[in-house]
């Protein structure tokens, strides 16, 4: 018995490893509820039948039976109709899916419908009645500097307004740490200095840009705040234009923790699309965009290209892996039908080392399954990334 029960007890969990890799790894919430139903059921089913293998008496391979039992007859009902109601709701297919056999038979909504509308506005034909506006999160951190250069040179090339955002992650600032008793009162000196030694750094960072946006004869307008970064940006996303921050630091100005990764947790949080700046070109000669053919992608290829922050760099359209050929075509016509398509390179990896700017097409959709997924390595190493 104990053999039989090692072996159904290794197969269930290697079956159950499977499913939890296809729930990561699957590109589409349909696939992803195949993985978690069929193979989640057989992994399951399997180690309670080696625990029944293990401790063989009636009463443990009756509860075993009850358990199998429920399910074979609970999970796969649930998850065809958590299926049915994503398609009904009109969750997005795999983008390599050959033909859809429900076309047809069951009414789909349109799951991009309410987020579209929230998209930036406005675009095309309309965009030309609303000045460009460049909004800078002003930074004590690393690439402080950089990012407020970046602002001040994108600004005076294309005649925008600008805008800098001083803000204080106070919330953030105030995260200390377990407190023993008896140490509230030196917590609170702790929080105090904290946010006192950040008013001080990123008023050094505010003098610094006022000075450099004098000095390129450029007017502005300035914004302090205490609060929520990811509220406080949100609120101040240009209709036209882009919002630039520090890519390597926080808003707690080196005071703090800070987050690991700023981008990545903004973006998160529902502010986009947002420019991470980690260095400041001296000219911006390259952009790729990375295009995972769906439809989140084309409305940002279209936002990008309505406002074009960098008219005269050339822009490289990549497909990711998996992409719809039709989709692809149709970025490609875009592209081309406002002249800025460039051929891009057959090795991926040289062509994103040369960009001075990558923009990630499908990173902010806060309804996409792959939107947890998120870009990392190669894929970040341009001076500016943008996660659409």
């Amino acid at each position: 018995m104990l053999w039989l029960s090692s072996l159904f007890l290794v197969a269930g969990a290697a079956i159950c490893l499977i499913a939890a890799a296809g729930v990561l790894r699957l590109p589409d919430f349909f696939m992803r509820m195949h993985a978690a139903t069929e193979a989640g059921v057989a992994g399951c089913g399997l180690v309670l039948i080696g625990v029944g293998f293990a401790y063989p008496s009636p009463d443990v391979w009756v509860k075993v039976a009850i358990g199998v039992g429920f399910l074979l007859v609970t999970t796969p009902i649930a998850g065809h109709l958590l299926a049915r109601a994503g398609y009904v709701a009109g969750v997005p297919l795999w983008s390599g899916t050959s033909s859809d056999e429900l076309a047809g038979t069951l009414k789909r909504g349109s799951f991009d419908g309410p987020f579209a509308q929230r998209m930036p506005r406005p675009a095309g034909a309309d965009a030309a009645s609303v000045r460009f506006r460049v909004v800078v999160a002003l930074s004590a951190g690393p690439g402080g500097e950089a990012v407020a250069a970046q602002a001040i040179a994108l600004a005076k090339a294309s005649d925008a307004e600008l805008l800098a955002l001083a803000i204080i992650d106070a919330k953030q600032i105030a995260k200390i740490g377990p407190v023993p008793n008896g140490g509230n009162h030196y917590a609170a000196r702790m929080r105090a200095s904290r946010l006192e030694e950040a008013r001080r750094q990123l008023a050094a960072s505010v003098e610094r840009f006022e000075a450099a946006a004098s000095h390129a004869g450029l007017s502005y307008a300035l914004q302090l705040e205490e609060g929520d970064p990811a509220a406080l940006l949100g609120a101040h996303l240009p209709q036209r234009g882009l919002l630039l921050i520090d890519g390597q630091g926080w808003f707690d100005h080196g005071t703090g923790d800070g987050v690991g990764d700023p981008l990545g947790h903004l973006v998160a949080r529902g502010v986009f699309p947002l420019a991470a700046v980690a260095s400041s070109p001296e000219a911006i000669e390259r952009i790729v965009f990375l295009h995972d053919g769906s439809p989140h992608s084309e409305r940002r290829l279209t936002w990008f290209l309505a406002n074009d922050p960098w008219p005269e760099a050339e822009l490289v359209l990549h497909c990711e892996e998996g992409a719809h050929e039709a989709e692809i075509a149709r970025a490609s016509a875009l592209t081309a039908r406002r002249g800025r398509g460039s051929v891009p390179a057959a090795d991926k990896t040289q062509e994103l080392l040369a960009a001075h700017v990558i923009v990630h097409g499908n990173q902010g959709h806060p309804g996409w399954i792959n939107q947890a997924r998120r870009a990392g390595g190669i894929a970040r190493s341009a001076p500016i990334v943008i996660f659409g």
